[in-house]
């Protein structure tokens, strides 16, 4: 199973490392799309009237829009790494550890077992859906998520959650054992 995906065994003399692939769905690929055309957009209105001060009103917005897209490209997960010692969420502004000695259980999520989430402070689907996210059932979690299905809960020793979203989530959880 692990030869048929993107997974890539780097053997060094210390450990194994797995790297398993990250990719957005639709709507994290449309709504940056979005973001950017109607930035562009509010850029040209002040050409179509008369009026200058509709474009000094119009840049601050737009730069905060493009510098909000731009931030969460840096922060977006590209993928997660697994090795003897911990599992990384690769992004591309840095990773994210989390200590596998620090986890209490991994498992597989159904979208069912989610059920309704809430942004409390984060990113919901610019390049991914990242930051804090709560559920009814679940409670409060830390998201690395780049689609809205190939679920997988950490929780751990500390109470915490972690919601991440790799391609192969078959694969990932035989590279935890």
């Amino acid at each position: 199973m692990l030869a048929e995906v993107v997974v890539v065994a780097k053997v060094s003399r210390y450990n194994i490392d797995f790297m398993f692939k990250a990719s957005l769905d639709k709507m994290a690929q449309v709504i940056p799309a979005l973001m950017v055309l109607l930035s562009f957009g509010m850029l040209t209105l002040p050409y179509f009237t008369d009026d200058k001060t509709f474009e000094l009103i119009t840049i601050f917005p737009t730069l905060l829009i493009l510098v909000i897209v731009f931030i969460s490209y840096l922060y977006s997960p590209q993928g997660y790494e697994i090795n003897l010692d911990s599992i990384a969420v690769v992004r591309k502004m840095g990773k994210f550890f989390i200590s596998r000695k620090d986890i209490a259980s991994i498992r597989p999520l159904s979208e069912s077992e989610l059920g309704g989430v809430w942004r409390m402070a984060g990113n919901g689907g610019v390049f991914g859906y990242t930051g804090w996210f709560s559920s009814g059932k679940i409670g409060k979690m830390r998201w690395f998520v780049t689609q809205r299905k190939n679920y997988i809960l950490i929780e751990l020793n500390s109470g915490k959650k972690i919601l991440l979203s790799p391609d192969d989530v078959s694969g990932f959880m035989e590279s935890m054992k």
